[in-house]
């Protein structure tokens, strides 16, 4: 704004955001308008952006929108769905509470402000900085959020507040959440909140276990309530798998080796491949020898029996085509984990994990909710529906728990292939060239909740491995070698089909 340099107060502030404190300032600012200088968003409030920069202009209000709202709004409150969702909704709404200026929208540049009726600040509201605004308490936050709304996306409602107390246990324990009780008790007459706080008081009590059941609404909170608590965020991706595996149209894809040799050749492959990306690497020579031969390698004793107890379990028809029922399901994946890894005793097969594990950047699901995310898990497999729709939902519940120390991969993989099998369809081999895209998919899953891409490529590989001829191992191992099955870097090499087209 070169007209305006030298100028050291145009307003109140020399900043981005300009107040009208005085009638001669206000003259100022509307000539400075007028020409096209400012913005005017609001009586007395401008900002120094011209009119013709809207994208600019919302910048600069989201930016500020503490200094202008607390001007235009002092001792307004941040609360109901702003409070519970840390600032502007998904809609770019803020809802603030006002004692006397309620029932009305402020349109800003890049944001709209919506004011209800509330209580100015109540003890326990945070003041934000110096702008003459709030931020609600939790406790006053939670009881805000359980009143009913005629605009339902003004509140969160009991099942979010459920999940947010659910949370908050896990979190901090029993000490808060009855911290948050208590400081709600103190509000409710100021807030009018009678029956919002007996709610609050009814679903706390029953996570706790002092209330009868009956009023928790979510599946992590009926956890807690039981002992047994389970990860919300997992449960949450898991449900977001489930609703699109029930709308996915995807192949029903007949077992193609289900006579020896044939059968015997492809559990080789698939205990190959699932072996080697989790790091035990053999060439498929050396392989083939130690599985279809029983050759075990003496410089490599614990590497060899790894590939063999993954082969076993694939050949082994009490697990080949049979999977553990919802009530057995936890010793089911123990029995399995002890069996494929029997020769490690320094990863405790057979028992979940004691330590949170990583990769990478992902932290899986704690300890101490492993038992209650699996029992509910396997719950949501029943309502996907049987076949590759199941079987993926099977993979991704193991695999984004992670309930043992090592061996996840292989242990999602195997759970994976027998809902195939029980079924008569092909099982899955997911090559090296492959296996970075799907934990790609599984990643945009576990990080972004999104479950298209885990969908496209588990769709896709199962499509790629019935093109082959499993009757002679050295045929169908020259083929994958031609189709780029045994590399390792995607961007260097294309997987191909047997016919030497591209496939992915």
């Amino acid at each position: 704004m070169p007209s305006l340099a030298g100028k050291r107060r145009l307003g109140s502030e020399d900043s981005e955001v300009l107040f009208a404190s005085d009638p001669t300032e206000s003259r100022r600012l509307q000539r400075a308008a007028a020409k096209g200088l400012i913005t005017r968003i609001a009586p007395g409030v401008y900002i120094a952006v011209p009119p013709d920069d809207p994208e600019r202009m919302a910048m600069v209000v989201q930016r500020h929108w503490q200094k202008i709202l607390g001007h235009i709004f002092p001792e307004a409150v941040v609360s109901h769905l702003s409070a519970f969702r840390a600032g502007m909704t998904a809609k770019g709404e803020l809802t603030l509470s006002h004692p006397t200026r309620f029932n009305k929208r402020m349109v800003l540049p890049g944001m709209v402000v919506v004011l209800m009726k509330g209580p100015g600040p109540l003890p326990g509201d945070m003041p934000l900085g110096d702008s003459h605004l709030y931020w609600a308490s939790r406790p006053r936050m939670l009881l805000e959020n359980l009143k009913r709304s005629s605009r339902l996306e003004r509140t969160a409602g009991r099942v979010e507040v459920e999940a947010f107390l659910v949370r908050v246990l896990q979190a901090s324990g029993e000490e808060i959440v009855n911290r948050i009780r208590d400081d709600a008790y103190q509000l409710k007459e100021g807030l009018n909140a009678a029956a919002e706080f007996q709610l609050l008081n009814t679903l706390i009590g029953e996570l706790l276990g002092t209330h009868a059941e009956g009023a928790l609404r979510t599946a992590e909170g009926r956890l807690v309530a039981q002992g047994i608590p389970g990860d919300s965020g997992a449960l949450h991706r898991l449900g977001r798998l489930a609703d699109a595996l029930r709308g996915a149209p995807l192949p029903r894809l007949t077992d193609v080796a289900t006579q020896d040799p044939a059968r015997t050749h492809f559990a080789f492959l698939e205990a190959y491949f699932s072996n080697y990306v989790e790091g035990t690497r053999f060439s498929i020579e050396e392989a083939e020898q130690i599985a279809l031969h029983n050759r075990i390698v003496v410089s490599r004793p614990k590497d060899s029996h790894d590939l063999l107890g993954v082969f076993h379990l694939i050949l082994d028809l009490r697990f080949r085509s049979s999977l553990p029922s919802p009530d057995d399901i936890l010793e089911g994946l123990c029995e399995r984990h002890r069996r494929m890894l029997d020769r490690r005793p320094e990863v405790t097969p057979g028992e979940f994990k004691m330590m949170t594990n990583f990769a990478g950047q992902t932290e899986f699901v704690s300890p101490e909710l492993v038992r209650g995310t699996l029992l509910e898990g396997i719950k949501q497999a029943s309502g996907v529906p049987e076949g590759l729709a199941r079987a993926m939902f099977y993979a991704f519940l193991v695999s984004e728990i992670h309930p043992f120390n090592d061996g996840n991969g292989r242990l999602s993989r195997l759970l994976m292939n027998a809902e195939l099998s029980r079924l008569g369809l092909c099982r899955i081999i997911i090559p090296t060239l492959y296996h970075e895209q799907y934990v790609d998919a599984q990643r945009a899953l576990t990080r972004g909740a999104d479950p298209v891409p885990l969908i496209r490529a588990l769709s896709r590989i199962a499509q790629w491995t019935t093109l082959f001829d499993y009757r002679e191992m050295g045929d169908v191992v020259r083929a994958m070698t031609d189709a780029h099955a045994f590399e390792e870097n995607p961007r260097q090499f294309r997987l191909l089909g047997p016919d030497g087209a591209a496939f992915a």
